[in-house]
């Protein structure tokens, strides 16, 4: 994975599609969950959204860490945001996964087993609300280890110099 393209940094320009898409696919998997008719309607849409984003999440991964690996001054600063970013592409995986379950449900007449829809339908919900709030938790320790140190208060201090 190149550490830049066209100047910035790879991880920087991948992981805007990452911030924005895994918490949508998370909210849209919620819904074809709750919803039977939204599931056979929109369920197929939602799996391949889910995919997409799985590959997303490992590429965002794979430039970050090139990029982790390239800044040595990064190595202190985002140690924490790097062990969280690692962990990001199993719970997108997951959501992945029961996207795809909900398909395989609804097309394949499982719908008559109540207690299968039902569990796998909760399961879904939980795992995306799970997923959403590591989305953040990675999210925040990124933004933490880029601007931590850079006051946006409007009040005088000392420039931040990185070594």
């Amino acid at each position: 994975m190149p550490v830049k393209v066209f100047g910035l940094p790879t991880h920087i320009l991948l992981l805007h599609a990452a911030v924005a898409g895994i918490p949508l696919v998370c909210v849209t998997t919620i819904l074809v969950a709750s919803r039977p008719k939204w599931r056979a309607r929109f369920g197929i849409a939602n799996a391949i959204f889910a995919i997409v984003m799985v590959g997303v999440t490992y590429a965002t991964d794979l430039a970050g860490q090139a990029l982790y690996n390239h800044a040595t001054y990064l190595q202190k600063l985002a140690a924490q945001h790097r062990s969280l970013g690692l962990t990001l592409v199993w719970f997108v995986g997951a959501v992945a996964v029961l996207a795809i379950a909900l398909v395989v449900i609804a097309r394949a007449g499982y719908a008559e087993h109540h207690a299968t829809t039902v569990t796998v339908a909760a399961l879904a919900i939980a795992v995306s609300a799970v997923c959403i709030v590591q989305c953040i938790r990675v999210g925040d320790s990124g933004a933490r280890a880029v601007w931590g140190g850079i006051n946006v208060s409007g009040a005088a201090q000392a420039p931040v110099h990185l070594p």
